[in-house]
């Protein structure tokens, strides 16, 4: 299914850490029904094979992984599932009586402090298997840093209507995953909201490059596992190395994502928004149930 895309602007990328935590607040947060469970129980497999795709794990690396991960799942069933249940529960109400600029800013920041406590939350296994890494493993992962950024690179190169038209494309693929099917009047509409977006993505591929380089040199430098964790709380949880221009450039794309948001509401019909509530709604039960199972995984997967 589609991710919330009025939340993409909080889970850039950055060092490997990153995209798996954030894959796993994606699940969380984004993953509905049936196929909630399913991913969430075998969620310490899929993080270790994220994991195993940037720096090709040893056997006793699964191992301890797997272990910490659980730990971090069982925390988060526990402790988050119902927050996110009770924040959606909140959204729905607020957005049926008619949502406002600053109810919708507040959403935003509670959805922030989720990431930030899960990323705080997982800084110490994270921490602990990469002070384990061998040189093997981190030029392992330099290599496969170099193949991303030359995919992105290219990318890059398309002409900024090539990159509206696919930006547009997800979009009303997203939107109308969430409110249900547009008609032409609302599309062009829609279209207008696409094209407002702030175009940052080279500061973002120069900003990655020089954060991969950095991070990089950390781990040759044979840190310990304290300093990786003070490395990692800095960057994540206290966002001391986030400089003025990210901050503004983090700010823009927030600003664009409240109002988009604030004007679909403007355009949507009233089964559209029903559609939106009900999906919503539907999530909050979901997290609320999986918040009362035991993290016992699915039987008889595939093993990696």
């Amino acid at each position: 299914m589609s991710n919330i895309t009025m939340m993409k602007f909080m889970f850039t990328k950055s060092i490997p850490t990153r995209p798996i935590l954030k894959w796993m607040l994606m699940t969380a947060l984004l993953t509905g029904c049936s196929s909630a469970s399913l991913v969430y129980n075998n969620a310490d497999w899929l993080v270790r094979g994220k994991i195993d795709d940037y720096f090709s794990l040893s056997g006793p690396q699964k191992q301890q992984l797997k272990s910490n991960i659980n730990s971090i799942l069982q925390w988060h069933r526990q402790q988050e599932l119902v927050k996110y249940s009770d924040l959606l529960n909140q959204f729905t109400q607020q957005y049926a009586n008619g949502l406002n600029s600053e109810e919708l800013d507040l959403f935003f920041d509670k959805v922030t402090s989720a990431r930030i406590r899960l990323v705080e939350a997982s800084i110490p296994a994270a921490s602990q298997f990469l002070s384990t890494v061998s040189i093997k493993q981190i030029n392992y992962y330099d290599q496969v840093l170099l193949k991303k950024r030359v995919k992105r690179a290219k990318e890059l190169d398309n002409s900024s209507n090539e990159y509206a038209e696919e930006n547009f494309t997800r979009f009303i693929e997203n939107m109308e995953d969430w409110f249900g099917d547009f008609d032409k009047s609302q599309i062009k509409k829609m279209r207008i909201i696409s094209d407002a977006r702030p175009d940052n993505r080279q500061y973002w591929f120069d900003q990655n490059k020089l954060r991969h380089k950095k991070f990089i040199e950390l781990l040759r430098s044979h840190p310990s596992k304290a300093i990786i964790e003070q490395y990692l709380y800095d960057r994540f949880v206290a966002l001391k190395r986030t400089d003025a221009q990210e901050q503004d450039m983090t700010r823009q794309v927030r600003l664009y994502w409240m109002s988009a948001f604030l004007s679909i509401d403007k355009i949507i019909l009233t089964k559209q928004r029903e559609h939106l509530i009900d999906r919503l709604t539907n999530y909050s039960t979901d997290f609320l149930t999986l918040s009362k199972q035991s993290s016992k995984p699915i039987k008889n997967r595939v093993q990696r």
